[in-house]
């Protein structure tokens, strides 16, 4: 899997002026939907945000948690462990992620998060505050997007939340796309790719989440400079409709991806 450090991307998002192109799918050429995602008929994003209201009723589970993801990429757990007199309570968003809120924490008391499946996974610091949840091949399942409530740190393939307050919240989620359609823009052969609400607000875990989801679903899509495009699209333009992203555009780089507006020429 390919990594930035984070200096070279907060370089390059200083000289992204914000993402050019269409805001809308290319016209489709040979369509193809990526399996297992929702149909074009597919609810707003408005409808799959961290607060989207559950199918049932939280269940409070004192001291700890497991949350399982299963996407396009694969299938992983994750634990949330609490410390002695804090409730946990897990509710479902419509993308498959899942929501944890932590509470009657006392100040500076440490909410810890590890994978406990696959056996060789471990949690990725990307070092703007998400955390991917990545396997020994360097296959990112999903992972945790930025904690509410408290500052979360990596600690030997774990994260460490400390509350900051009487309340930590956790969401996470995988990166498998809503949808992701073959088509044509500016003349060339393009994919649109509709990123999950997760995934959009997961920042660079949710980038390299997405990839590895696309890849799976699309293996044409794995093309060099392509990886520097989504991840342009999910750092500078998250809440653009689709990531519309060309193969045939020149691999140079994620800062001159950013500079280019994501349009390398």
């Amino acid at each position: 899997m390919r990594r930035v450090p984070l200096l070279i991307t907060l370089a390059g998002l200083l000289a992204l002026a914000g993402c050019t192109g269409p805001t809308t799918s290319p016209t489709s050429a040979t369509t193809s939907p990526t399996p297992g995602s929702p149909g074009s008929s597919a609810d707003a994003h408005g409808n799959d945000t961290p607060t989207a209201a559950p199918g049932a009723s939280p269940t409070p589970r004192p001291g700890t948690a497991t949350v399982d993801l299963d996407g396009a990429a694969g299938r992983g757990s994750l634990l949330v462990e609490t410390p002695a007199g804090a409730t946990v309570t897990t509710r479902n968003a419509a993308s498959g992620s899942t929501r944890v809120t932590v509470r009657h924490l006392a100040r500076g008391r440490n909410v810890v998060v590890r994978a406990t499946d696959p056996a060789s996974a471990t949690l990725q610091d990307e070092l703007d505050e998400t955390f991917g949840l990545v396997t020994s091949a360097g296959t990112t399942l999903g992972g945790l997007a930025r904690p509410g409530g408290g500052i979360a740190r990596g600690d030997e393939g774990t994260v460490v939340v400390t509350a900051s307050g009487d309340t930590v919240t956790l969401w996470l989620g995988t990166g498998t796309p809503r949808s992701a359609t073959w088509g044509v823009n500016e003349g060339g052969r393009s994919i649109a790719v509709d990123a999950n609400a997760w995934a959009r607000a997961s920042a660079h875990a949710g980038a390299e989440a997405t990839w590895s989801a696309l890849v799976v679903e699309q293996p044409d899509a794995d093309v060099p400079g392509m990886h520097d495009q989504l991840l342009c699209h999910a750092l500078g333009a998250p809440d653009k409709p689709t990531w519309n992203l060309e193969p045939w555009r020149p691999d140079v780089g994620l800062v001159a991806t950013l500079a280019a507006g994501c349009n390398p020429t």
